[in-house]
């Protein structure tokens, strides 16, 4: 797999506390990033995915917003 380099900018103190957890782990920043990007895709897919099975549901109710879901769940 072809890599590229990244710069980001982090406050000191952050950075100092990502440091700090990557040393114990004994783990690099460049792991870590990866992991918390590979991590927060899979969130979004995972997010977007009942998202869509939600307004697919919605549709075969046939709510036309989502004001009329929440008030048909009673959350309203």
């Amino acid at each position: 797999m072809a890599t590229k380099t990244l710069n980001i900018a982090l406050d000191e103190r952050l950075l100092k506390k990502i440091d700090s957890v990557l040393k114990q782990e004994m783990a690099s920043r460049s792991e870590y990033f990866r992991r918390l990007t590979l991590a927060d895709l899979s969130r979004r897919e995972t997010l977007s995915s009942i998202l869509d099975a939600g307004n697919k549901k919605g549709k075969s109710l046939k709510f036309k917003d989502e004001a009329a879901a929440m008030a048909a769940m009673s959350l309203k």
